[in-house]
């Protein structure tokens, strides 16, 4: 399958199908998300309305408008200003959940939330031009700082109070968030922010000894003990590589060399069978869990057509059109697989709606 084929099939499945479901179906009357659809496509209620899904598809919409759907903007503009209405904290931080009137239920300021608060907003300021998202960013990073810092070890707490593991995948979204702030409204805040991630994937997330990114550590950032201290998450390998790129593009350079190893190390260890990426291996490269994530395979898609092998990336893109994406209603998902290719799902998550963006994004800017 040529590019162009691929780009048409894509444009179709985003365009036609997909987006329009998810900004009926998929939103109340009020403008906020619904978690998760069942695979009819209706809306499913009575869960947690969680912040890091409602900034997740914030920018969803606003990446579809940019790419010219403009039925996203409504979208986008309605469940932004839901999300800026009754999701923040006094303290300018943000909590974790809501229900489904809108009411909190879950105050806690999670790390992996505010990343994904300071990403939507990033994209609403650079698609709707949002005169909020600005000033709104700098208070929630400030507030991140002022609240959530480790001024001892480096980073920033996974929530308040303080909770172990500690994990790079909130790190790795709060650096996703600060270049695409620092992208579009460059600041002191967010460029230094980001160094302070990117210092610690260097003297801790990136395992030197076995060329690989670890997943959990404790508070000072030592490997975690036990098994947890072993998982390697091949989709994380590919995430990391594509954001080490854009931070080279915006002058924070010189990591390559760990990119092109994380890059080999995903794709010798962490792709199984049928071409899909798996869910974990160790850190010599056995796999632990060969299971597959959707959102393992987005990342994949996205980071080898940066690094040139655009035909890998068409063939994957079409095994997960026969995979993940092989649903009687179209516009869903199946987002897990077990080893031996079984669905494990029994609804349909809208937290992966933001990972087949940014790789369907990057398929269909990308030159043909």
């Amino acid at each position: 399958m040529t590019l162009s084929t691929m780009q048409n099939r894509v444009r179709d499945w985003l365009f036609g199908q997909t987006l329009p479901l998810w900004a009926s179906a998929g939103v109340d009357a009020e403008g906020r998300f619904f978690e998760k659809l069942d695979f009819d496509g209706r809306p499913i209620t009575g869960r947690p309305r969680r912040t890091r899904v409602q900034a997740r598809q914030v920018y969803v919409f606003c990446e579809a408008a940019s790419l010219g759907w403009t039925d996203g903007e409504a979208v986008a503009r309605r469940a932004l200003d839901v999300l800026i209405r009754d999701y923040g904290r006094e303290d300018k931080l943000w909590v974790r959940a809501t229900d489904d009137a809108g009411a909190v239920i879950d105050a806690t300021p999670d790390l992996y939330d505010l990343a994904f608060v300071l990403f939507a907003l990033a994209a609403a300021h650079r698609v709707l031009q949002d005169d909020r998202a600005w000033p709104l960013a700098l208070a929630t990073l400030g507030a991140i700082e002022a609240q959530m810092a480790d001024p001892v070890h480096g980073g920033w707490q996974e929530a308040l109070p303080p909770v172990l593991p500690r994990r790079q995948n909130p790190h790795m979204h709060m650096l996703e968030a600060l270049l695409a702030w620092q992208a579009v409204a460059p600041d002191p805040a967010f460029e230094a922010a980001a160094r302070r991630v990117l210092d610690l994937f260097n003297r801790r997330f990136f395992d030197r000894e076995h060329l690989m990114l670890g997943e959990f550590f404790t508070t000072d950032w030592a490997i975690a003990p036990g098994a947890a201290g072993q998982v390697i998450e091949p989709g994380h390998h590919m995430e990391w590589i594509w954001l080490l790129d854009q931070a080279r593009r915006l002058g924070l350079d010189g990591h390559e060399r760990q990119a092109q190893a994380l890059f080999a190390s995903a794709l010798t260890n962490g792709v199984g069978a049928r071409g899909l990426m798996v869910r974990e291996i160790d850190r010599i490269g056995v796999v632990r869990d060969g299971g597959a994530r959707l959102w393992g395979q987005t990342e994949a898609i996205r980071t080898l057509l940066l690094r040139g092998q655009t035909d890998r990336a068409l063939a994957l893109t079409e095994t997960l059109f026969a995979t993940h994406l092989a649903t009687a209603a179209p516009g869903l998902w199946i987002d897990s697989f077990d080893a031996a290719g079984a669905p494990q799902d029994t609804d349909v998550p809208a937290s992966s709606l933001y990972h087949l963006m940014t790789a369907f994004s990057a398929l269909l800017t990308e030159p043909a």
